[in-house]
């Protein structure tokens, strides 16, 4: 299980948007085009039919929802440093911890990684 993936019912976030969010890192580093990433994204479905590709509106809604609310998290935890009821040392040491996991990391690596992190956002907030 991926880091994202062991963060999900913590953030705001859906799995589909999630994947949304992945994918399109590879179409904006160039390795797939936009069709392509709707394509990988209906993997999964739910709904429709599961052996077609979801329509790219469909695809880029889901990934604007994504990324509305990941603008929407910062602005909140921006608010909260402001107001003093959250601690930025606490939020940059939390980046860190989230930028070291960014690697490919073991089973037992994302178990502690996820200990770890949920300690900091239990004290991260006063």
């Amino acid at each position: 299980m991926s880091l994202p993936e062991r963060l999900l019912k913590e953030s705001c976030l859906t799995s589909r948007q999630i994947e949304a969010l992945a994918v399109y890192r590879r179409v904006v580093s160039g390795e797939i085009k936009f069709r392509e990433a709707a394509s990988i994204a209906s993997s999964g479905r739910v709904r429709g039919d599961a052996q077609k590709a979801l329509t790219i509106g469909s695809y880029y809604r889901t990934l604007t929802q994504a990324r509305t609310n990941v603008k929407q998290s910062l602005v909140t935890v921006l608010i909260g440093i402001q107001l003093g009821v959250v601690r930025i040392e606490e939020v940059r040491r939390l980046f860190e911890l989230v930028g070291a996991g960014s690697r490919e990391v073991s089973e037992d690596e994302a178990e502690r990684f996820t200990r770890v992190l949920g300690a900091i956002l239990e004290r991260i907030v006063m």
